[in-house]
């Protein structure tokens, strides 16, 4: 089960792809990932979630800072 912060990252990552009008390929491709991949971590219900490794290479694939992916506080664990 993926933790809230681990949701929200995915969510973020999706949000930012679909603005771009973005395949999961194409990020796939961008991250050198296989599209699964990408589809399996924006998906709140996969068990499978972004590294601090990706983290930094979407950041700089979206042009954004890495902060720009992550809350602003702490997320509650409590689901």
């Amino acid at each position: 089960m993926k933790s809230p912060i681990e949701i929200y990252i995915g969510q973020k990552v999706k949000e930012y792809r679909e603005n771009r009008k973005w395949s999961l390929r194409y990020l796939g491709d961008c991250l050198n990932v296989h599209h699964s991949f990408i589809d399996r971590c924006e998906n709140p219900n996969e068990d499978v979630a972004f590294n601090i490794d990706h983290i930094n290479t979407l950041a700089r694939v979206f042009g954004c800072k890495i902060s720009d992916l992550l809350p602003t506080y702490p997320l509650d664990d409590k689901k």
